[in-house]
């Protein structure tokens, strides 16, 4: 504070000037300020060196908070920083978008726990399946991606020769896609069920969680939404393409 003081009375200053003048107000024994040991008013009060390098500090961080500027040797004083309303708004913005942003990473990492109990679930379930003797005889391997639209559509699918492009024309029918975790969820195996009607389609359309995909045991099955039908091998050249209509 001293320092402070110091520089904002004087306007334009050095280091050496601020650090003299306060070296002899501390060394005078006239002053109002008191000894560094009450219990020794005798002792010296103040070492020199130890006064200038504080007041070298003290003027680091002034420097620091924008309050004084330093060009060589001189130091100017710029004045105390002012909180307006508009910086004191802009500081809400702020905090409300930091706001946002946690809350997008708390949902993201709890999408995560919850994939990480769906797989876990999944994989405790195919094991059993394995030990009774019952498992099941195909499955579609993880991940995946669900095509849901309704049961009257007419789609048509385009896929790469590669087998890893899919295009699909649902002729302005309504659709949703769904992955993997969506369906771990509907299946309860997430521990919290999607209300939308899924479940249903997910029991009856695929059997996703099968431990043939897990392990892979056998070769994996794409996925396969209504109507539509997914080569698997050999791909023939150019682009395949297949149309359905669903009857019933």
């Amino acid at each position: 504070m001293k320092v402070c003081e110091k520089v904002e009375g004087k306007g334009r200053t050095t280091y050496n000037e601020v650090a003299d003048e306060l070296v002899a107000e501390f060394a005078d024994p006239n002053s109002n300020i008191g000894s560094p040991d009450p219990d020794n008013p005798n002792t010296q009060q103040y070492d020199e060196k130890n006064i200038r390098r504080r007041v070298y500090d003290a003027l680091n961080v002034l420097m620091a908070m924008d309050i004084i500027s330093k060009d060589k040797k001189e130091i100017q004083w710029k004045g105390l920083p002012r909180t307006s309303l508009s910086d004191i708004d802009k500081l809400k913005t702020e905090v409300i978008g930091l706001k946002g942003r946690i809350d997008k990473k708390s949902a993201y990492l709890q999408e995560l726990q919850d994939q990480y109990v769906g797989l876990q679930n999944l994989v405790e379930r195919n094991e059993q399946l394995y030990g009774s003797g019952d498992a099941p005889s195909g499955g579609v391997a993880l991940p995946f991606i669900l095509v849901q639209t309704r049961p009257h559509a007419t789609v048509e699918v385009e896929i790469s020769e590669d087998m890893q492009l899919v295009h699909f024309d649902f002729n302005s029918t309504p659709f949703e896609l769904h992955d993997d975790s969506f369906v771990l969820k509907a299946m309860g195996f997430s521990g919290k069920e999607e209300t939308d009607g899924t479940v249903a389609l997910v029991a009856n359309a695929v059997e996703c969680s099968s431990a043939s995909n897990v392990y892979g045991r056998r070769s994996p099955q794409p996925a396969r939404p209504n109507g539509i039908r997914l080569r698997t091998s050999p791909p023939i050249p150019g682009i395949l393409k297949g149309r359905v209509k669903h009857e019933h």
